[in-house]
């Protein structure tokens, strides 16, 4: 979800007609302001964040003091400095399963705010799993009207029913998928203990190899000339291997493999090449556009700028938490070549 660019952001700063900053919006079931943000307050931000993914997601604004409610934007860079790899880490160290969020810093008339969008989790409940100032082991939290506090019956009894009708749709899935091809056709794949178990037989995967099984999508395996080679063992791709013989390509990484048994071979570790080719994080190319540009602003046309930049790989990487999952906590890195795009939307200083 495209949050800073939706209808809810929207919706958040709607102001009072007469009243200079007076915002209409108030807290809710998805929405808490805060005047400031304070690492040392992280657990309540975290309470906060975990009863949102509980529920249906939500968000909290940085920079709007309550009674009344008044636009003053952050009055340090302590929201903006905060790395989200830390923020990351502080949630996977005190909730499970992990919780997924987005931080931005945004200008509203002329006052920037922070905003900490958490989503709501696919793998509900999101359990506190350690003690830590607000928070306590074991408790789950949710967010009602403007509120976060422990879960209450009713709404953990409508989770746990949530929680049985998807098991029960993947297994239909699995069932379907198993009749089409006939149960005599069909294996099951532990991954725990690494065995394929079907009428034919096992087949037994050495448990040291389990965990470095990959699923590729299909598509993502381009050959192009001779046959797919096949690999026996405990396989290590490179990312370049340059060879006379013929070759295949895999992924965008420009990674070429050859069956020639002479081809040197280059490797290029996923650090190396972010550091070379994507040295920008969010905060750094931030500040790189306002010190480039005369009316470069942090609004809502930056952010769509560059959310439509992110689509072309070679002004944008996305590193993920778990690499195996593209729904864990992430984290952007730019090309410098993103400053020509922005170049054609903004006036370069003199």
């Amino acid at each position: 979800m495209d949050f800073i660019n939706s209808e809810d952001y929207k919706k958040i700063f709607v102001f009072h007609a007469s009243i200079l900053n007076r915002i209409i919006a108030r807290e809710s079931g998805s929405l808490e302001f805060k005047e400031s943000f304070n690492w040392l307050s992280k657990d309540k931000y975290a309470k906060s964040m975990a009863a949102f993914a509980n529920n249906k997601g939500g968000c909290i604004v940085f920079g709007i003091k309550d009674l009344p409610r008044e636009l003053v934007g952050l009055q340090s860079t302590n929201f903006e400095t905060t790395d989200e790899a830390k923020i990351t880490t502080y949630l996977n160290d005190v909730f499970s399963p992990e919780i997924i969020f987005e931080k931005f810093v945004a200008e509203v008339q002329s006052k920037n705010i922070g905003i900490l969008y958490t989503h709501q989790a696919k793998n509900k409940p999101v359990v506190c799993s350690k003690n830590d100032g607000d928070l306590k082991e074991s408790d789950i939290y949710y967010r009602y009207n403007a509120k976060s506090e422990r879960i209450k019956y009713p709404e953990l009894k409508f989770l746990l029913d949530q929680i049985k009708t998807e098991e029960n749709k993947v297994w239909m899935e699995h069932f379907e998928k198993i009749s089409k091809i006939g149960p005599t056709n069909a294996a099951i794949l532990d991954i725990l203990g690494g065995e394929i178990i079907g009428q034919g037989g096992t087949l037994v995967i050495d448990k040291k190899l389990v965990p470095k099984l990959k699923f590729i999508k299909e598509g993502n395996f381009q050959e192009g000339g001779k046959p797919v080679l096949k690999l026996i063992g405990d396989v290590k791709p490179v990312s370049v291997v340059v060879g006379r013989g013929g070759k295949k390509s895999i992924g965008d990484v420009g990674m070429q493999i050859t069956d020639d048994p002479n081809a040197p071979a280059v490797r290029l570790e996923e650090e190396e090449i972010l550091k070379k080719k994507y040295p920008l994080d969010y905060t750094a190319l931030t500040n790189g556009l306002l010190a480039r540009y005369t009316n470069f602003k942090r609004n809502n046309q930056y952010h769509k700028l560059r959310k439509e930049f992110m689509k072309d790989k070679k002004l944008c990487r996305t590193r993920y938490l778990d690499p195996n999952n593209t729904g864990s906590s992430r984290k952007d890195f730019y090309s410098p070549l993103i400053y020509k795009k922005f170049d054609k939307h903004y006036t370069k200083k003199k």
